[in-house]
């Protein structure tokens, strides 16, 4: 057990709520321990044998049937999956489902200027999912910006390339590229103003789907991808663009007028999560209040009241 848990057993009573996948967190009697998903991706749990111990958890927040499977797939432990299991939907995509976005605010905030030109977003993961930051930006950079406005959101752990591809603009200053590496900076935001994602393995792909706009993907590998069902495979929603042979223009414009592709992208969001109606908020803290009052730690009439106004209540987590 490592020191920041060590008295989590004396001093915890409820919900202990984690999104690190791994066993740290001991098992208590004053509480329940559950697991909320990182990000709906194919990437295999980051575990030597890749498969999670269900017994770490009393409850797993998922988001859909999409992260079902990957449970069911990649776990040990998982005869009583069915009692642990919470449909939630996916946090982040409440305020897009409930059109709190505002496309003209957001380019303000970001300094973007579009013009007539489309605006294409290239969030690639980093080296453990197989990432392609250093081995596609220039091209991107080179061959997109003239058409296009091109916004670059790498994963927070590709530092290193992060000051490579940081440096290359600052040489060569393009116009129309904007590279947005910080923490801070919304992914959700730039989802919502883009007309089209370049992705290659990581969870803003299953993210930016909600928005049924066309999608490019690199063709990448690592070990730690797994191929999902092809109702569930968001590499079928979009061609495939090969760095070595490809041009990058021109799967960009299969994409946007090739209707196939939006087809099944509508099929996989309907297929993948179990709601996109803008409630999984809701539903997480109306399973922390149910089981807070059934612990007896909250009264759950007064809760509900006090918090009315910040969030719906709605049951239909089970």
């Amino acid at each position: 057990m490592t020191k920041k848990f060590r008295n989590l057993q004396q001093r915890a009573r409820g919900l202990v709520l984690t999104n690190t996948a791994d066993k740290d967190v001991p098992a208590g009697k004053y509480y329940d321990r559950v697991f909320i998903y990182h990000g709906t991706s194919d990437k295999m749990f980051a575990m030597p044998d890749k498969k999670l111990n269900l017994d770490w958890f009393e409850y797993f927040f998922l988001t859909g049937p999409k992260d079902l499977y990957k449970l069911k797939t990649f776990s040990h432990n998982n005869e009583n999956l069915k009692d642990k299991i919470v449909k939630i939907g996916m946090f982040r995509s409440d305020l897009l489902f409930r059109n709190r976005y505002d496309e003209k605010k957001i380019l303000n905030k970001y300094q973007i200027r579009s013009g007539v030109k489309k605006i294409i977003l290239y969030a690639p993961t980093w080296s453990w999912g197989g990432g392609t930051l250093k081995r596609c930006f220039e091209i991107f950079a080179e061959h997109l910006t003239e058409d296009y406005v091109l916004i670059v959101r790498p994963h927070y752990n590709d530092r290193k390339d992060i000051r490579y591809i940081l440096q290359w603009q600052r040489k060569n200053k393009k116009e129309s590229l904007y590279i947005f590496h910080k923490q801070y900076h919304d992914i959700m935001d730039f989802i919502y103003v883009s007309d089209l994602m370049i992705g290659d393995n990581s969870a803003v792909n299953y993210e930016f789907a909600l928005r049924k706009r066309p999608m490019v993907f690199v063709k990448s590998e690592g070990k730690d991808i797994f191929t999902p069902p092809d109702e569930f495979n968001i590499r079928l929603c979009g061609p495939i663009f090969d760095p070595d042979k490809d041009s990058i223009l021109d799967k960009v414009e299969e994409a946007f007028t090739n209707k196939k592709y939006l087809e099944r992208i509508s099929r996989l969001v309907d297929k993948s999560f179990y709601f996109n109606d803008g409630h999984a908020v809701d539903r997480a803290c109306s399973f922390i209040v149910d089981k807070l009052s059934e612990k007896g730690i909250i009264d759950r009439e007064a809760t509900l009241k006090k918090y009315q106004k910040s969030f719906t209540y709605m049951d239909n987590y089970r």
